[in-house]
């Protein structure tokens, strides 16, 4: 039989339901790959990250990060790595919002009664993600940190004021209300319509929340030239925190720049009492 394109296409077949298992050279860090229970019909896919060996005489940070709406539980991987490196062991989870979900969500939380439920068990999750974390055995409960961009900075403010377990967050490129995020992805929400939104979801708004956060220090990370949300939003946001808190403004788009990211890292060190490892985890 003649050898073609069609013929020869099945070569390339494989399970893409099988999430690929991953490996890093050259670091002591592990990845685990892992879906944890928050309802009996409620699976959150997630990372584990940690340092491959610890000193079992001393307890590591813990950080739960939550990806913005073009995002997965991939997009801090490599930030993950890097703190693992100095001790950390890290959260990476799927928001509902996640490739796969995306859809589905998106058409549920079109509906406000129906967002206040998901934006609910979102939190939740995230809860329950500290629940995981604090039952590794090398966690301190005491030094818990979550990082949260975009859709993903409104929640990390409404889980700083719900669950004081969260003793540092950074919140980059976020907004006080979740009508600011459907004003962006939901066009046909308008006039009235998006109005009834606004009440009907005030009371879980990240402005309310992020008050009730004090004294858990909070990192705003805001962008110069966001896409999303203007600069107004960002500085209201800030305003509703208590004490205490920063804010530092980056010459970028909402996506923030490589500055934002040291500078993430450095405040994640101070906040969590983090420690440089050299290679082979000796400090």
């Amino acid at each position: 039989m003649e050898r073609t394109a069609d013929n020869l296409r099945p070569l390339f077949d494989y399970d893409a339901e099988r999430p690929p298992a991953i490996e890093i050279a050259g670091t002591d860090v592990s990845v685990s790959d892992l879906t944890y229970r928050t309802a009996p019909d409620r699976g959150i896919r997630a990372y584990l990250v940690a340092p491959a060996e610890v000193d079992r005489s001393k307890r590591s940070a813990a950080i739960l990060f939550l990806h913005p709406g073009l995002g997965s539980r991939a997009t801090f991987l490599a930030e993950a790595v890097a703190l693992a490196g100095m001790g950390a062991v890290s959260l990476l989870v799927d928001a509902p919002w996640a490739a796969d979900t995306a859809a589905a969500w998106g058409q549920a939380v079109t509906d406000p009664k129906e967002a206040v439920r998901e934006y609910t068990r979102t939190v939740i999750d995230l809860r329950r993600g500290i629940d995981l974390l604090v039952a590794q055995p090398t966690v301190d409960p005491d030094r818990i940190g979550f990082v949260g961009h975009s859709v993903g900075a409104l929640f990390g403010a409404v889980l700083a004021g719900v669950d004081r377990r969260v003793k540092a967050a950074v919140l980059m490129a976020g907004t006080g209300r979740f009508v600011d995020v459907a004003a962006v992805n939901l066009p046909d929400l308008r006039g009235e319509r998006l109005e009834h939104y606004r009440r009907t979801l005030a009371e879980l708004d990240p402005a309310v929340w992020v008050g009730r956060a004090a004294p858990t220090p909070l990192f705003f990370q805001a962008a110069l030239r966001d896409e999303f949300f203007t600069e107004e939003q960002a500085r209201e946001f800030f305003e509703q925190a208590g004490d205490p808190k920063s804010i530092k403004w980056y010459d970028a788009g909402h996506y923030l720049n490589e500055t934002a990211r040291r500078d993430r890292i450095a405040w994640l060190i101070k906040h969590l009492s983090l420690e440089r490892r050299e290679p082979g985890g000796s400090r």
